[in-house]
């Protein structure tokens, strides 16, 4: 009986909340990751709808474990994916190395990046439409294939201070197979103006991200 009255509780509260108060998952999971065929570690992340300051916002959060290295990264951005604040945070056996805090003011982007060796910190404009991806984050690829429009797209990638200028093609549909699970999804090809081999990224009917390619880093990251 007390499981049922808390659950009454839980479910009393929820509908005392305005739905523009209420919290929408959009995606969580988590991806094993690999590098050159050798199991390196896991990203668990959530990407989620919540209130914020000026409406409505999307919030994207992680924790990348490679060995003794862990990296949480976390951007806010709003509901068209541009970001508002981005932060991440190097740990190494538990001791923080790096810290790195981005905000934007209207196309200003203003960001402080703290290591050993000292700080720095870069000021400049965000095209319109911009959103951020990290080189080495996979979850927040979505933002870059949820946003796709056929034509070239500004990618913010934070830790390099970069806006990069991507293009997302589509190869096609594909059914792929992971630890006997069958996928069915769409094969999209990232490329990014100057820069080498382009990423590839498997994203579902419901646009979850299955599997990806990060060939610049020899990253493979495939959904658990």
């Amino acid at each position: 009986m007390a499981i049922f009255r808390a659950a009454a509780v839980v479910c009393a509260l929820a509908l005392g909340f305005p739905a523009s108060a209420q919290v929408r998952i959009l995606d969580e999971g988590s991806f094993t990751l690999y590098r050159d065929g050798d199991r390196i570690g896991r990203e668990d992340f959530s990407i989620r709808e919540a209130p914020g300051a000026d409406g409505r916002m999307l919030v994207a959060q992680a924790t990348v474990a490679t060995g003794s290295r862990r990296v949480t990264p976390s951007v806010n951005t709003d509901t068209a994916g541009s970001p508002l604040r981005y932060q991440r945070e190097v740990r190494d056996s538990g001791v923080v190395t790096e810290t790195y805090t981005g905000v934007a003011t209207g196309m200003r982007y203003a960001s402080l990046l703290v290591t050993p060796e000292g700080e720095s910190a870069r000021e400049f404009l965000l095209p319109h439409g911009t959103v951020a991806a990290d080189d080495d984050i996979v979850h927040q690829l979505w933002f870059v294939v949820r946003g796709a429009t056929g034509k070239p797209m500004p990618v913010l990638a934070p830790r390099r201070n970069a806006v990069d200028s991507v293009s997302v093609e589509s190869a096609g549909a594909e059914r792929i197979s992971i630890d006997l699970r069958q996928f069915d999804t769409t094969h999209l090809v990232l490329h990014t103006k100057g820069a080498g081999a382009p990423r590839e990224v498997w994203v579902d009917r419901a646009g979850r991200i299955i599997k990806a390619v990060v060939p610049a880093l020899g990253l493979l990251a495939l959904r658990d």
